[in-house]
């Protein structure tokens, strides 16, 4: 469950193995005061046992891992379309990096890091192919129907678009997990599932989520800004994020300085933050997940500098126009045969207007597979 906890904290007794009533036991005996714990997940929509060995979070994570919407992320844009190159980030890479940086963010904090690997996994599902651009451009076309955002999309992916061996309910995951994956704007009128409504504030693992997925791009954007030679090391080095980076290491060799980066950027979240713990913690106070001042400053000056010299290089702006006429031109002609759309689909979204039904579609779609329409 904790790093260094696992074998080492539970009284010795006579077992072959660590069940779930024991993982949630350490929870109780190690987790802050503000932490979620995995026995008061909020339920599940369809009612299921517990299961005898994971933790009701560790079960959301391999449901998500094991989805068909997670496995597509791998063909799906971050920068870079997919077709590009096989070394520059996916969706799915990058979900793999933020899962990693919020569960040792987690751990450190003391907070529950089942919780936040599942978030982290599944915080991209609903992103569309082309990225930020398809998803501008499916927001505009169902803009009368509650618009479209990725992370509202996730929620609908994984309660009704997804099919567990083909049982109703998406993935049937527990409302914490659930209620996280809603961290940011949802457009006015989208089809959430009512009982996520009114939306409470996100547990805090999901704040956690939301830090490192900025970490993650920031950094390793500009890790495949450099690789692909859109970005130059002479104009990077007047940023003071990767002055610091390079100070720590003493070598101004690129991969040593990009990884310090991440570290720098991961270590003063976790010391930046807020967490009561031990015996005299306040229980009703709850934990505050921040980077420091200085840190923030140099992270925006970071974006700044990807706003500008990447992601509004002509390459990439070429490509994501390509793939923004293509959700347009596909939209239309899905909506005028809507035969074409799998039966499968159909099910899944009954009850759902002819727009939200190829919204979900073309949504779901990766890079390549768009294209190839």
């Amino acid at each position: 469950m904790l790093a260094g906890c696992v074998y080492t904290c539970i009284d010795p007794q006579p077992m072959t193995w660590l069940r779930r009533k024991d993982l949630e036991e350490l929870e109780l005996q190690h987790l802050a005061p503000g932490a979620a714990l995995s026995r008061q997940h909020g339920g599940r929509r369809i009612e299921e046992e517990e299961d005898p060995l994971r933790t009701a979070f560790q079960r959301d994570r391999d449901r998500i891992i094991h989805s068909t919407a997670f496995r597509r992320l791998q063909h799906k844009t971050q920068v870079f379309t997919a077709h590009t190159g096989d070394h520059f980030r996916s969706r799915m890479t990058h979900s793999l990096e933020v899962s990693q940086m919020a569960r040792n963010t987690a751990i450190a904090l003391r907070l529950n890091p089942d919780l936040a690997e599942a978030v982290a996994l599944a915080h991209d599902l609903g992103h569309p192919p082309f990225g930020h651009v398809g998803e501008s451009m499916l927001n505009e076309l169902v803009a009368d129907e509650g618009g479209f955002r990725h992370n509202a999309q996730g929620s609908r992916i994984v309660d009704l678009l997804e099919d567990r061996d083909g049982k109703e309910g998406g993935l049937n995951l527990t409302t914490t997990v659930r209620r996280s994956l809603l961290k940011g704007v949802i457009p006015e009128g989208f089809p959430l599932s009512p009982d996520l409504l009114p939306r409470p504030a996100p547990p805090v693992e999901a704040v956690i989520v939301d830090l490192c997925d900025k970490v993650a791009y920031l950094s390793h954007d500009l890790d495949d800004g450099l690789r692909a030679g859109l970005l130059q090391v002479d104009d990077v080095k007047t940023l003071a994020l990767w002055q610091q980076a390079e100070s720590r290491v003493g070598t101004e060799r690129v991969a040593q300085i990009h990884s310090e980066i991440v570290a720098i950027l991961v270590q003063d979240l976790v010391e930046s933050s807020v967490v009561p713990h031990g015996p005299d913690a306040d229980i009703t106070t709850r934990p505050v997940i921040q980077h420091s001042d200085a840190i923030t400053v140099r992270s925006q000056e970071l974006l700044a500098f990807l706003r500008d010299r990447f992601y509004q290089s002509k390459r990439i702006l070429d490509d994501m126009e390509v793939g923004r006429a293509k959700i347009r031109h596909q939209f239309a002609h899905l909506m005028d045969n809507p035969e074409q759309i799998p039966d499968t689909m159909r099910r899944r979204g009954r009850g759902s207007s002819a727009r939200r039904l190829v919204c979900d579609y073309l949504a779901g779609m990766t890079d390549r597979f768009l294209m190839s329409q």
